[in-house]
C-alpha cells in the first residue's frame, strides 16, 4: 500500500462495507463482499453484515466490470458523530476523488449530497482497478454501504451552486521548461551539456571528490539562477584533441583491471558529487570510446557489468543514459539513450533500436543531438540547424521521430540562427514538441471558503508532448493578494506524481496525431484554511523545483503572473463575491526570473 496522507489533521476512522439491498437497472452496485481487501475482518449487525478494520490503515479494491465508458460515481456511507473522515478513490493509480464525511450525525448520506466532490464524466475502461483506501486514528466507526456506478448523464448532474469552473484558454506559443527541450542557452534552453574531461575532474587516484566538485562549480556557476540545468558526459578520447586520461593510468587502456578499479571509484566519486546536486538534470554515462560515445575503442564485458552496477548503486536521485540500446545492461537497469546522430538517414536502425525498448520512456530520458557532416546528413537531418529548422521536408522528419521515439531534449540543432525569424517559427515548433507539455482544461473550487473548514481544488490537465516529466516535483495551490500578486496562503499537493501525467502513444506520422491520445489526469486535493483574514483573493497554481520550493515548471495556459504562478479566478474567504474572473496576465516565455537552489535541503 502507498502511505495515505492528508493536508488537514482530522480525525479519521474504521471504514467497513456493508451489501447493498437493490441494484437498479441503470446503475451498478458494487458490494464489499466480492472486493479484494486489505486489513478488514468479516463482522455482523442483525440482518446487515460489513467489514471492519483492523488496524489503523485499509484497502478495498475491484476490477471495474462495466463496458468501458463515462460514468457518475456516487457513494453511500455512514457519518458517525464521533470524528471526521477522508476517503481516497483511485482508478488504475490516479486519484478521482477525496472527500470528507458529512454532519456527523449517525445518518447514512449519498456523496452526491456534498456536490462538488462526487465525480461525474467519469472515464473508466473495463478491467481497471478501483481502489479505495482509509485511515483510522482513534477507532471512530465509518461505514460504506455501496459504490454506484451510473452512464453519465450530463442532464442529470445536480447543480454546483458554490462552485465555479474556470476554463483556461491554452498558451499557443513554446516555453522554456526545465529539463525538456533545446539544449543550448538560446530562448528556450532550459538544459546545456557539458562535457568533462576525466583528468580535470580527477588526475590521480588521490585527487578527492572536491576537486571535483571545484571544477563542477567553476563550470557551472549562475546556472540555477537563470533556471538552467546542466547534462554532464565524462570523456577520455576525443580526436584531435588534448587526452583526458589521468596522468597515473594508461592512455588507450580501456581494458585493464587498473582501468576497472580506476573507473568504479570514479563514478563513486560522480555519485557523491552530482546524484544531489540540483543543478544536474541527467547523467550521460560517457567514459568509454571516442567523446564518450560508447562505441570504440571498446571495453570488456566484465567492465561493462562492472560500470552498470555502479552508475545504478550512485545515482538513485538523477537518471542515467547511455549511447546505444542493448549494450550497458538497459534491460536490466532504468538507463535511457543519448542518440549522437538523431534523426540522422544513416542512423536509422538505432530509432528501430530505441524503439523497441519501449515502454521504457515512461520512466526514462530519451535525447541526443542532430549531426551534420557526415554520411548523408543532406538527405536527414539536412545541411544545418537552419535548414532543419526551416525546410518542412526536414523539420517534419526530425519531429517524427520525436514524437515516435518520446524524445525528451536535443542537441547542436539548438545552435540556430535566432536572429531569423523563419528558423525561430520552426524552433518553435520544435520546442513544443520536444519532452513535455502539461495544458490544463479547467479547474474547479469554492466561490467562497470559510477558514477552518475543509475546501477542494480540483483541475483537469493533459500531456501533450512527447514525454513524461521525469521527476516527482510537487504542485502548489495558493491564495495570492490581489494588489500584490504575491501569496498569502501556500500548500503543496499529496499523493500526487507528476511522473504519470504521460502523453499519447503509438505516433501516426501520416496523420501526425498518436494513436494511443493522451490521458486527461483529474486532480482532487482537499486542504484547510486558518488565520487568513476575510476578503478577496486568488486562487492560483505551480509546479514548484524542490531545490528552493519556487516556481519553475509552467503549465501551458494563458493564466500566468511573472514568478511562475498561474492565477486562476477570484475566490471569497470568509466572504461572499459575484465576480471571479481575472485578466492582465503576464506573459510567459517573457519571464526570465524563475530560479532554484544549488542543493535539494
Amino acid at each position: 500500500m502507498r502511505n495515505f496522507k492528508t493536508c488537514i489533521s482530522l480525525t479519521v476512522a474504521t471504514l467497513l462495507f456493508i451489501s447493498c439491498s437493490a441494484t437498479r437497472a441503470t446503475e451498478k452496485h458494487v458490494e464489499a463482499e466480492s472486493m479484494n481487501l486489505t486489513r478488514y475482518q468479516i463482522d455482523n449487525n442483525g440482518s446487515r453484515s460489513y467489514i471492519k478494520l483492523t488496524g489503523s490503515t485499509g484497502i478495498a479494491l475491484f476490477n471495474f466490470s462495466l463496458p468501458s465508458g463515462k460514468y457518475d460515481i456516487d457513494v453511500c456511507y455512514l457519518s458517525e458523530s464521533v470524528g471526521q473522515n477522508i476517503y481516497t478513490m483511485y482508478i488504475d493509480n490516479n486519484q478521482i476523488v477525496a472527500w470528507l464525511g458529512k454532519d456527523r450525525d449517525d445518518q447514512w448520506h449519498m456523496l452526491s449530497e456534498q456536490k462538488w466532490h462526487a465525480p461525474k464524466n467519469i472515464a473508466i475502461n473495463n478491467g481497471e482497478e478501483v481502489r479505495i483506501e482509509a485511515l483510522s486514528d482513534n477507532g471512530s466507526l465509518v461505514i460504506f454501504d455501496y459504490i454506484e456506478f451510473a452512464p453519465f448523464s450530463r442532464f442529470s448532474s445536480k447543480p454546483q451552486e458554490n462552485l465555479i469552473t474556470i476554463f483556461p484558454d491554452e498558451y499557443n506559443h513554446a516555453i522554456k521548461n526545465p529539463l525538456k527541450g533545446f539544449r543550448s542557452h538560446n530562448q528556450y534552453g532550459s538544459l546545456i551539456k557539458t562535457y568533462l574531461k576525466w583528468n580535470e575532474l580527477e588526475n590521480s587516484a588521490s585527487d578527492d571528490v572536491n576537486k571535483l566538485k571545484n571544477v563542477c562549480n567553476s563550470k557551472w556557476s549562475g546556472v540555477e539562477s537563470k533556471n538552467i540545468k546542466v547534462i554532464p558526459r565524462v570523456y577520455l578520447t576525443w580526436p584531435n584533441r588534448e587526452s583526458g586520461w589521468p596522468a597515473d593510468m594508461t592512455t588507450g587502456d580501456f581494458t585493464s583491471d587498473q582501468f576497472k578499479r580506476r573507473v568504479i571509484a570514479l563514478i563513486k566519486k560522480l555519485g557523491q558529487a552530482w546524484d544531489n546536486d540540483a543543478r544536474v538534470a541527467y547523467i550521460e554515462m560517457g567514459l568509454i570510446g571516442e567523446w564518450g560515445e560508447m562505441e570504440f575503442p571498446d571495453t570488456t564485458d566484465a567492465i561493462k557489468e562492472a560500470m552498470t552496477v555502479q552508475f545504478n548503486a550512485s545515482f538513485q536521485s538523477k537518471l542515467v543514459m547511455i549511447r546505444w540500446p542493448n549494450t550497458y545492461n538497459d534491460h536490466i537497469y532504468n538507463f535511457g539513450y543519448y542518440w549522437d546522430s538523431f534523426a540522422h538517414k544513416d542512423q536509422e536502425y538505432c530509432a528501430f533500436h530505441i524503439n523497441n525498448t519501449a515502454p521504457k520512456w515512461k520512466t526514462t530520458v530519451i535525447g541526443g543531438e542532430t549531426a551534420y557532416g557526415w554520411g548523408n546528413w543532406q538527405i536527414q537531418p539536412g545541411e544545418n540547424p537552419d535548414d532543419s529548422l526551416t525546410d518542412p521536408v526536414h523539420r517534419d522528419y526530425i519531429i517524427d521521430r520525436i514524437r515516435k521515439l518520446h524524445a525528451n531534449h536535443l542537441g547542436w540543432i539548438s545552435s540556430y540562427n535566432q536572429s531569423d525569424a523563419s528558423v525561430r517559427a520552426g524552433a518553435e515548433i520544435m520546442q513544443k514538441a520536444m519532452g513535455y507539455r502539461f495544458v490544463i482544461s479547467e479547474v474547479t473550487y469554492p466561490k467562497r471558503i470559510d477558514t477552518d473548514t475543509p475546501f477542494m481544488v480540483s483541475f483537469k490537465v493533459k500531456n501533450t508532448g512527447s514525454s513524461p516529466f521525469y521527476y516527482n516535483w510537487p504542485i502548489e495551490v495558493s491564495l495570492l493578494d490581489p494588489k500584490t500578486k504575491q501569496p498569502v496562503w501556500k500548500k503543496q499537493c499529496v499523493d500526487i506524481d507528476i511522473r504519470d501525467w504521460m502523453p499519447g502513444d503509438q505516433w501516426d506520422d501520416s496523420t501526425d496525431s498518436y494513436a494511443i491520445p493522451a490521458e486527461t489526469y483529474t486532480v482532487n486535493q482537499i486542504f484547510l484554511l486558518s488565520n487568513i483574514s476575510s476578503g478577496e483573493y486568488i486562487l492560483a497554481l505551480a509546479i514548484l523545483d524542490p531545490a528552493g520550493n519556487r516556481p519553475c515548471v509552467r503549465f501551458a495556459i494563458n493564466n500566468y503572473y511573472n514568478g511562475g504562478r498561474h492565477p486562476i479566478g477570484k475566490v471569497g474567504i470568509n466572504h461572499t463575491i459575484d465576480s471571479f474572473s481575472i485578466s492582465e496576465f503576464d506573459d510567459i516565455q517573457s519571464d526570465t526570473s524563475l530560479s532554484y537552489d544549488r542543493v535539494v535541503k
